[in-house]
């Protein structure tokens, strides 16, 4: 193998290809990022959603949803193809029954407390607690059922479209 002489150290060859293939990524890693800072400055003013929670307008869940529930749309629709987030709200000894979504469902707490079953019905001594600012995503066709206890929970779901809500019986 060839050796080069430089001031202070001897390289290679080998060294020189792997300085140049460093070289290309890090001018790539920077392209990358100008990209994506670029694509986040071009936010306008008619792009941008701003809610504060005081003025959510919540409205009771409709069917299939039991009696208690009360939801909230913040972006998108449930109903056409593409994201949305909405809000849920269930009261203190709330249950939703075993059912599934066609679509992943991406949950966020924001408050309380919420458990999670699976299974073809509801069992509410085999649940997982989730609080405010846990996060779990229940898959597409996976039958599961919710719960609260003694404090209820708010959730927020960020999901695709379209989406809905079907019972396992």
């Amino acid at each position: 193998m060839r050796t080069i002489k430089f001031p202070l150290r001897n390289f290679n060859y080998l060294h020189l290809h792997i300085l140049q293939i460093m070289k290309i990524q890090i001018l790539t890693l920077a392209v990358l990022f100008s990209i994506s800072f670029k694509s986040f400055s071009q936010t306008t003013k008619s792009d941008t959603i701003r809610i504060h929670a005081d003025e959510l307008n919540w409205k009771p869940a409709p069917a299939p949803f039991p009696a208690g529930a009360e939801i909230v749309a913040i972006e998108g629709s449930a109903k056409s193809p593409g994201l949305f987030t909405i809000r849920v709200k269930f009261p203190p000894n709330y249950l939703l029954p075993a059912h599934f979504h066609p679509e992943d469902e991406r949950v966020t707490v924001i408050s309380g407390s919420v458990y999670i079953g699976f299974g073809e019905t509801a069992d509410t001594s085999r649940g997982t607690k989730f609080s405010a600012g846990d996060f779990y995503i229940n898959p597409k066709n996976s039958h599961h059922f919710v719960y609260t206890k003694e404090e209820g929970a708010v959730l927020q779901l960020n999901c695709e479209g379209p989406w809905g809500l079907t019972f396992c019986q």
